[in-house]
């Protein structure tokens, strides 16, 4: 039988008992993940905010022109002569 790999909380473990009894099985606790604070940012170094303009999924796709734009520019930004 092929390696099963069953991830998820103790909870969601334990209703796989029925098809793991008498199996040998190996469990690994991975650590609590960690909760996120948000740091304080001074109003100065805020990032700037992005509006979005009601395109659904495609709301943040840039232009083809911009592309090729930032493209190009990053192409300059990495041929250049560091000497």
């Amino acid at each position: 039988m092929a390696l099963q790999v069953i991830e998820g909380t103790w909870e969601e473990i334990k209703l796989h008992e029925p098809e793991l009894t008498g199996r040998r099985v190996r469990l690994t606790v991975k650590p609590e993940k960690p909760t996120a604070t948000k740091p304080s940012v001074p109003a100065d170094v805020a990032p700037k905010v992005k509006v979005l303009r009601g395109y659904g999924m495609l709301a943040g796709l840039i232009s083809t022109e911009e592309y090729f734009r930032e493209k190009r520019e990053d192409t300059i930004r990495e041929d250049r002569d560091l000497s």
